[in-house]
């Protein structure tokens, strides 16, 4: 007879997504039994794994929106566990350049959310 482990939280997908969900229980539930499990031989093997490396801003979402809240808390987030555990990370900035009238007034429209970012 095989010994059962019994857990409190079962995570699946061993992603950013899964690591930082199956993180947040043991942080916020350290009695509780997590465990995370994951198909492929090593965690981030698929969108994790492939992505840029950018951590977003939201700068492109409606300032107050979800998406734009969750960005700028994620960015916050990140930074602050990457500092936490000495993991290097570099904030580089983007550059945007607008190629016509259209595109102009889009950047205009981003400038405004930005100066809206940095007074929060």
């Amino acid at each position: 007879m095989m010994d059962e482990k019994i857990y409190d939280y079962i995570v699946v997908g061993g992603g950013i997504v899964g690591a930082s969900t199956a993180l947040s229980l043991i942080t916020k539930h350290p009695k509780k039994q997590v465990l995370l499990v994951e198909k492929e031989k090593s965690f981030a093997s698929h969108q994790t794994g492939h992505n840029s490396g950018v951590i977003h801003a939201g700068v492109y979402y409606e300032p107050g929106s979800l998406k734009a809240e969750f960005c700028r808390e994620g960015l916050k987030e990140t930074i602050k566990f990457c500092s936490l555990h000495q993991i290097p990370f570099h904030q580089c900035g983007k550059l945007l350049v607008a190629t016509n009238d259209v595109e102009l007034k889009r950047m205009d429209e981003l400038y405004e959310r930005y100066l809206f970012l940095i007074h929060i």
